[in-house]
């Protein structure tokens, strides 16, 4: 019966993100606008274990998202999970990725909104909960102008400052790759709003933590360079 409402679904689903791991496609089902997130087979690993490895996957992101959503922190929510597929129903945030949309912000909007992401990441941070990839492609701004987190699929609970700095740091190169015109003030709101959430003092071990990480990434870069 699961797998007979699965294959439906699939079949009434519009892809709109293909990646390594996972197809993400929304759909809609008795009325719901839901996304679909199927974790695709891998050739490569034993069919035995890749069904393990989809399967423990796919229940680890939906814990995390339950959990989040327990702390006050804006992402989807679970609708249901397909086992047999490895396949993760969510609830559609209808928007667009901070992405496409920030570079056309006016200087107080960026502010806001860099604000409102510093508070919601400490407390995701607070929670014991690293992302493990927040780049604004993983930011959506509803129509209502509210910011999401979104794709847990590289995130972890951990009590490691370095897996939270990481976030942080992947953040902030997304800022300077994307939206270099912006990057500094996005940092400095986002910096203040992380640390009316967490403290100063935590705010400034996990700056001290992303400072590291950039020193062995150019470190990392030189030697390649070297003939």
């Amino acid at each position: 019966m699961e797998e007979d409402r699965a294959l439906s679904l699939a079949r009434e689903a519009e892809v709109i993100r293909i990646g390594a791991e996972a197809v993400v496609s929304k759909l809609e089902w008795n009325g719901l606008k839901l996304v679909s997130k199927h974790r695709v087979p891998k050739p490569y690993r034993m069919p035995e274990l890749d069904r393990w490895v989809r399967d423990r996957r796919t229940l680890h992101e939906a814990k995390v998202i339950t959990l989040l959503r327990r702390l006050g922190v804006p992402c989807p929510a679970v609708i249901m999970i397909d086992r047999s597929t490895s396949t993760l129903y969510l609830q559609l945030i209808e928007g667009s990725e901070l992405k496409k949309v920030l570079n056309r912000l006016p200087g107080e909007r960026v502010d806001e909104l860099a604000l409102r992401l510093g508070e919601i990441v400490g407390r995701m941070h607070l929670g014991r909960v690293a992302h493990g990839d927040l780049t604004t492609s993983n930011i959506i701004l509803d129509s209502r102008g509210r910011l999401f987190l979104i794709d847990f699929g590289l995130s972890m609970i951990t009590d490691d400052l370095e897996e939270l700095a990481v976030d942080i740091h992947l953040l902030d190169r997304s800022l300077d790759s994307v939206h270099h015109p912006v990057r500094s003030r996005f940092m400095r709101n986002f910096l203040k709003g992380y640390s009316r959430v967490v403290g100063r003092e935590f705010m400034l071990k996990i700056v001290e933590k992303v400072k590291e990480i950039r020193r062995r990434g150019r470190y990392v870069e030189e030697r390649r360079k070297k003939p």
